[in-house]
């Protein structure tokens, strides 16, 4: 029994027609410009299908045949070679993909495709909204455009994911894919290539605490900016953060290398010196302290000498000095 071609039931296009080719697989991708080396050679075959707001795909091409994007790409294309070659030139850069090999091109202003004769792949379109949500629902902070490597590190799982994909849609037993499937399908698919293939912006995905508690360091630091004084607790900026007290803590220390309570003692006290330095006559180290937070007195003059080698009283004293000799001139 011969094994069904993939996507077997989503047949687009059969044909021997360079222009008819040319506009089709233009309709599916984007605007391209098709040449072939020796148009009597030429066939085309492509079958796709859509899941969520992406599209798999199926595509065959006999003789040498070439392939010019003509407008910009706004999507990411992810290639798995079943027989055959192909050479790739795009702004991040070119390689090669032959038979059981990957790649993924991001969206660029250009991008050439070299088709050796008998060429058979299957392949997925993701739009870029789709993969930045993706991006983002994995915690990090939106990306203004994530660019991956072309080249697919040993052991991805995306590639195997990308056929599955392919042959769970075959195993339905009629062309209607149901939506639920399809969007999970999606979503399994997106998920693994910001997981596993190398991208301008992974850093920020796998910084200590995750891209998520990365992003709740900076919402809980702006509400400490706010008001240093107040007496908000990491419990308490957690929960305005909508993250858990661990994750919290993890993305302090990796966006500031300090606790949260630590981030918080170090606004009091760069607020406590601003005042000392500035203080009224009538103000003491005590009201100053409250003023910025501090109810152990003790402590606060441990912290301050720590960190700014002198006592709380001598700060004071310095600018009271300093005030009265620049009004006494």
């Amino acid at each position: 029994m011969t094994t069904p071609v993939p996507l077997h039931r989503h047949t687009r296009l059969r044909t021997t027609d360079v222009d008819e080719a040319e506009s089709t697989c233009g309709q599916v991708m984007s605007s391209h410009r098709l040449r072939v080396a020796r148009p009597a050679e030429f066939g085309a075959r492509l079958h796709t299908v859509d899941i969520g707001s992406s599209t798999l795909l199926y595509a065959v091409y006999h003789g040498d045949t070439e392939v010019t994007a003509l407008v910009p790409m706004e999507y990411y294309t992810l290639q798995l070679i079943l027989g055959g070659a192909m050479d790739i030139v795009t702004d991040v850069g070119s390689r090669q993909a032959k038979a059981g090999q990957a790649c993924i091109v991001s969206p660029s202003e250009r991008l050439r495709l070299r088709f050796a004769p008998g060429t058979v792949q299957v392949a997925a379109k993701l739009p870029r909204d789709v993969v930045e949500q993706g991006y983002s629902r994995l915690g990090a902070e939106p990306a203004d455009r994530l660019v991956f490597g072309l080249a697919v590190p040993d052991g991805s799982p995306w590639p195997g994911l990308l056929r599955l994909a392919v042959d769970t849609v075959d195993r339905f037993d009629s062309a209607i894919l149901l939506p639920s499937a399809g969007l999970e399908l999606e979503r399994t698919l997106v998920t693994a290539l910001l997981l596993a293939q190398p991208h301008d912006h992974d850093h920020a995905m796998f910084r200590g605490g995750g891209a998520r508690g990365y992003r709740a360091a900076g919402v809980a630091a702006d509400a400490l900016k706010a008001d240093p004084a107040s007496p908000m607790t990491p419990e308490e900026l957690a929960r305005k953060a909508r993250v858990s007290l661990r994750t919290l803590q993890e993305g302090f220390r990796s966006r500031f290398g300090t606790t949260v309570t630590g981030y918080h003692r170090e606004l009091r006290l760069k607020r406590a010196h601003r005042m000392l330095s500035a203080a009224e006559e009538t103000r003491s180290v005590a009201d100053i302290a409250l003023a910025c937070g501090f109810l152990h007195f003790g402590r606060f003059a441990r912290h301050y000498r720590l960190c700014y080698g002198i006592t709380p009283s001598t700060t004071l004293h310095a600018s009271r000095i300093t005030d009265r000799t620049a009004r006494s001139g």
